[in-house]
C-alpha cells in the first residue's frame, strides 16, 4: 500500500470511529457536547447526569426520576395556586411593602382590603363584623375588576396576609 493510500484509509477509519461515538450523544449535537462540561447546574458537567448508557449509573437517574417527579408535583400545586389568585398573588408581598405601595397598584389594593378587614375584625358585634368583613372583600373584588371572589380566593388572601404581619 502507497503511503497515500495508507492514509486516506487511517483517515476514514478515524472518521467512522468518530462518527460512532458521537453517534452515543444521540440528539444533543456537537455544540451542546462541546458545553457540557462548563455547564455547572444539577448536571455537575461529569456526563454522568443521565446513567445508563455505557458506564453510567443507571440507578442514579432512576433515583433522580422520582425527586424530579415530586418536585414537579409540588410546582403544578403552586402554579395552580397562583393561578386561582391571579392578581390576588399580590398578597405575597410584605408588610412594609404593602405599608409603602401606591394605592392603585395591585399590592396596594391588597393593602387597603388589609386594613379594611382588620377594622371588621375588631367589631365586637359579629354581625357588623360579618358585614364589614362582606363589604371589604366586594371592594377587594371590585379594585380587581372582579365581580366577586370565591371563598377559596378569600382564604388564600387572608392566609398570605396573616403569615406576613
Amino acid at each position: 500500500m502507497k503511503p497515500n493510500r495508507y492514509l486516506a484509509a487511517l483517515a476514514c477509519a478515524g472518521l467512522a470511529a468518530g462518527t460512532v461515538s458521537l453517534s452515543q450523544l444521540g440528539p444533543v449535537g456537537f455544540v451542546t457536547a462541546a458545553y457540557a462540561k462548563n455547564g455547572g447546574g444539577n448536571g455537575g458537567g461529569n456526563g454522568n447526569g443521565n446513567g445508563g448508557g455505557n458506564g453510567g449509573n443507571a440507578s442514579g437517574h432512576s433515583a433522580d426520576h422520582g425527586k424530579s417527579a415530586e418536585a414537579h408535583d409540588k410546582n403544578d400545586a403552586k402554579s395552580k395556586e397562583a393561578n386561582a389568585l391571579g392578581a390576588l398573588n399580590a398578597a405575597h408581598a410584605s408588610a412594609k411593602a404593602r405599608a409603602h405601595a401606591s394605592p392603585n397598584s395591585a399590592v396596594g389594593k391588597i393593602a387597603t382590603y388589609e386594613k379594611s378587614r382588620e377594622a371588621a375584625l375588631s367589631l365586637q358585634d359579629s354581625a357588623a363584623q360579618q358585614q364589614a368583613l362582606e363589604t371589604a372583600e366586594a371592594k377587594l373584588a371590585a379594585s380587581f375588576g372582579m365581580s366577586s371572589l370565591s371563598p377559596e380566593q378569600v382564604s388564600q388572601v387572608n392566609a398570605l396576609l396573616d403569615a406576613r404581619k
